[in-house]
């Protein structure tokens, strides 16, 4: 039985990576391209450019696509830092004309959104005609398999290379941008999800009156007033501490500024304390030449 699901897990492994292959990666990366020179008048070198970049996006981004479908947070994360290298890239190679076009359409920007239960490119919505092209493949189209991607390049490799177009010069990001997640539900829905053992949104704690009970949020400081600060209770609006029993200090009455109230219990102890100096100076002076350290505040 083991044996039957595991040649069943690797069959389905198989196909789900026959489902992208790197034929089909050119063909998607080739459509896209295609449409981008027909809409935003690419040179050929711009042409090509631009193929190098949807083919290393699409490349890296397939794998992770049926995480992001699902609504895996981490996933999600990954396919926009790959769509921002891509933007970025394209920001290098068009013309500030050419990028504005392209950040305006949609399926060019933002070129793939999820179906519901699966995922797939908007060009497709545009063109639904997949077997026609208005150009010839790249000169690259069967030769390139990456390599100027930002894995090998990490400020980019297109960015020189068209130093003498003026090109898009504000932010391209969609990841950690205030449009976020609109961007995120625009293409993905409002779906997502936490993996295993890791809650990223909404967490509910049944014991929110006392947080301490939570080992996430246990003060691990040392600081022995975390009794005191956990404990606090709020009384008119304001949070007050609980203070630790001591003996209270009679406050100086109107009118005797600076003087205190003569308090019987206190001059007992003060005369207890000035009889018993001797043996507290002796016994401080002996802890203090002992080496002893009182750890301080972490």
């Amino acid at each position: 039985m083991k044996r039957i699901f595991f040649v069943c897990m690797m069959m389905a492994i198989a196909v789900s990576a026959a489902a992208m292959s790197r034929s089909k990666v050119r063909n998607h990366a080739r459509f896209l391209t295609d449409r981008m020179a027909y809409e935003l008048d690419l040179t050929p070198m711009q042409y090509d450019d631009c193929y190098e970049v949807n083919y290393d996006f699409i490349y890296h981004v397939a794998p992770y696509m049926d995480d992001v479908v699902y609504g895996y947070h981490d996933a999600i994360e990954i396919y926009y830092t790959y769509l921002d290298y891509r933007n970025d890239d394209m920001r290098y190679i068009l013309s500030a004309f050419q990028y504005a076009r392209f950040m305006a359409s949609e399926y060019f920007y933002s070129p793939i959104y999820s179906t519901g239960r699966d995922w797939a490119f908007r060009i497709y919505t545009i063109y639904s005609n997949r077997s026609f092209f208005y150009f010839d493949a790249p000169s690259i189209f069967k030769t390139y398999r990456g390599g100027h991607d930002r894995l090998h390049f990490g400020t980019g490799f297109y960015n020189n290379r068209y130093a003498k177009i003026p090109h898009h010069t504000g932010s391209v990001r969609i990841q950690g941008s205030q449009n976020y997640d609109g961007r995120r539900k625009a293409d993905f829905g409002t779906n997502l999800k936490p993996r295993t053992g890791t809650t990223y949104n909404n967490y509910s704690n049944p014991n929110s009156p006392n947080r301490t009970t939570d080992r996430r949020y246990q003060d691990n400081s040392g600081n022995h007033n975390s009794p005191a600060i956990n404990n606090r209770t709020r009384q008119s609006g304001a949070a007050t501490t609980q203070p630790a029993q001591t003996t209270p200090r009679t406050s100086a009455p109107t009118g005797s500024r600076g003087s205190r109230t003569s308090n019987p219990a206190s001059s007992a102890s003060r005369s207890q304390r000035s009889a018993s100096t001797g043996s507290s100076s002796s016994t401080s002076s002996s802890t203090r030449g002992s080496g002893t350290v009182r750890s301080g505040r972490r």
